[in-house]
């Protein structure tokens, strides 16, 4: 049996829910249609055209507001749970809507690469003339009347007038995927391959990596107290909570001994975790005592990268002064609860010897108030 779903106009792009029941299809007008795949049926529609909508091209006689000619989806995606879609197509713009209440999430600009065509959003005055955009007044003065008006570009030609000696493509998402996880999506664009993600420190990026470095055989290592190659493994496999959870199974008093036969190849990456747990982790001593070690063990390596190593020891160095500043400030307002502490201390036994056991306490804070003097 052949169902028929009509459409007012040409369909670019279709997706189906992932659990079947529910097909999606982008129309040449900016619009997306949702229908029931069981009863053959419209379940709704989003007006796309003005969320796609911005960026002006070379051609464009009407400023972004006000030009959406042409904006349209030419790839969707439903996400694993069916409960969100996403769409690209010949625009800058990336949008997500919601499914049930068929709105706009957010929106993503793919580029800002003002050499694309279709990125500006604005008209430039000074490529204004009362002719027209400088781009479209021909300046040979060779050409008849009847040739400047021939059309030579290609035909299906999207990416720009490959006819022409100057060719500037046009900015555009040929598709967008969602990942199985639902936190992960990536649009091919003129810019390449984009990933956006919600989890900023789940990145992979490995380093030397071998077959044999995995979670597993990390955390082995650290059980048999392997911890060098169990901290290098950590940095080739490139994983946050990895080297988080291998860096504080180091024993501090065994810190100096493996910075001594740490690898200088992995000292970058090494300085590069330390200075980013600094911020949020509460083990200054370990950290301090890592830093010393190894600034102190490879200096020479550091010092003949110094200029590739600037931003992450600048890093160090403002979260070293921040975590200074903050103690400092700490230790100065308890200076006098710490020294009255102390004085009350050595003020009991000598009121224990006495009758009556009672301690004098204006006597210990004139004592202290005269030492503070």
């Amino acid at each position: 049996v052949v169902e028929r779903m009509e459409h007012s106009h040409e369909v670019l792009a279709l997706a189906y829910r992932p659990d079947g029941k529910e097909l999606c299809a982008s129309t040449i007008d900016g619009q997306i249609h949702f229908w029931d795949v069981a009863k053959a049926a419209p379940a709704g529609s989003i007006e796309g055209r003005r969320d796609i909508a911005g960026g002006r091209s070379a051609t464009d006689r009407q400023t972004a507001e006000n030009s959406s000619a042409g904006k349209s989806f030419t790839s969707l995606c439903y996400s694993a749970d069916g409960t969100a879609v996403l769409g690209g197509g010949n625009s800058k713009y990336v949008c997500l809507y919601d499914r049930r209440s068929r709105i706009l999430l957010r929106k993503f600009q793919v580029s800002q690469n003002q050499s694309l065509d279709g990125v500006q959003h604005k008209l430039n005055s000074r490529n204004m003339t009362e002719a027209g955009p400088r781009d479209l007044i021909d300046s040979d003065g060779i050409d008849s009347d009847s040739e400047k008006h021939v059309d030579r570009s290609l035909p299906g030609v999207r990416s720009g007038d490959k006819s022409n000696r100057v060719l500037k493509p046009e900015v555009r998402t040929r598709d967008v995927k969602f990942a199985p996880t639902g936190r992960q999506w990536a649009a091919a664009s003129t810019e390449g391959l984009l990933i956006y993600s919600l989890d900023e420190t789940l990145v992979f990026d490995p380093f030397e990596l071998d077959a044999d470095v995995t979670p597993d055989s990390i955390r082995d290592l650290v059980r048999t107290g392997d911890y060098l190659r169990a901290l290098v493994n950590a940095l080739r496999l490139n994983e946050q909570h990895v080297i988080r959870s291998v860096y504080e199974s180091v024993p501090p008093k065994d810190v100096a001994l493996l910075a001594r036969a740490f690898p200088a190849v992995y000292v970058e990456r090494l300085l590069k975790f330390i200075a980013h747990a600094m911020e949020s982790s509460q083990l200054l001593e370990l950290h301090l005592k890592w830093v010393s070690e190894l600034l102190t063990t490879h200096g020479g390596f550091v010092k003949t990268r110094s200029v590739a190593l600037q931003p992450v020891l600048r890093m160090l160095q403002r979260n070293v002064v921040r975590l200074h500043q903050d103690i400092g400030s700490v230790c100065d307002k308890n200076y006098y609860s710490l020294g009255y502490l102390l004085r009350q201390s050595k003020h009991v036994p000598e009121a224990q010897e006495g009758t009556d056991g009672d301690v004098d306490m204006h006597q210990v804070f004139a004592d202290f108030s005269d030492d503070g003097e």
